[in-house]
């Protein structure tokens, strides 16, 4: 599992072309990038307008997310732990 936190010049040019232009704009803002096994299960930016910013709008994905890279971690530990055990 690889998290960064990224600016919009870091994103490839696909990413970009999909981005929001909420806020202050899109090249304005940050980027949480989640990667697991090289593939992005999550990219998300902080460019939103003021009154979005709650858990019940547009940061509802937060819990979203870190339930997704609790069951990718617990998956990914699950095939370490039996291949170490030469099972996988």
């Amino acid at each position: 599992m690889k998290v960064e936190i990224i600016s919009y010049d870091d994103l490839a040019d696909e990413e970009k072309r999909h981005q929001p232009n909420n806020g202050s704009g899109k090249e304005y803002a940050s980027y949480l990038k989640v990667s697991h096994n090289g593939e992005v299960v999550a990219l998300e930016s902080d460019a939103m307008e003021p009154e979005d910013c709650t858990f019940g709008r547009d940061l509802a994905w937060v819990g979203e997310l870190v339930s997704k890279c609790y069951k990718l971690g617990k998956g990914a530990d699950s095939h370490t732990n039996s291949t170490e055990r030469g099972e996988g």
